[in-house]
């Protein structure tokens, strides 16, 4: 009975597999007739009268900058809740030019504004280590 009910349960989803989809094949091919369609778009003089659709955002002229350096600093050492940047002891929140001093950590500091953000580490071997990121 079993192999009966098999061969049955088969040809009834070879049927379905097999069966009238003309409605579908109708659908898929309404489908690829309204993508074929030859679009057209603006003529070229319409585009060029258009506004510039990206913010150009403009600067105030600066007296020129070229000699200006951007100041360095050299972690000389960290003392609990201190830090020594450039021979000043500094805590957290404490201004360095346009910087804060933002964490202290173990064998670094992490000094930062909006625009900016960088970390001093001790130096080691004569060398200080810095880490920009923005």
């Amino acid at each position: 009975m079993k192999k009966y009910f098999l061969i049955a349960a088969v040809l009834v989803g070879t049927l379905n597999l097999f069966g009238d989809n003309s409605a579908d094949i109708a659908r898929y091919d309404r489908y690829f007739n309204e993508i074929s369609e030859v679009r057209v778009g603006i003529p070229n003089n319409e585009i060029d009268k258009l506004s510039d659709p990206f913010a150009v955002i403009r600067t105030a002229n600066v007296a020129d900058t070229s000699n200006v350096t951007s100041p360095t600093f050299q972690l000389n050492a960290i003392l609990e809740n201190k830090v020594k940047i450039n021979d000043s002891w500094l805590k957290q929140g404490s201004l360095i030019h346009d910087l804060r001093v933002i964490a202290i950590k173990q064998k670094s500091v992490v000094l930062g504004n909006e625009n900016k953000r960088l970390e001093l580490f001790l130096r080691e071997k004569n060398e200080n280590s810095i880490i920009t990121t923005n």
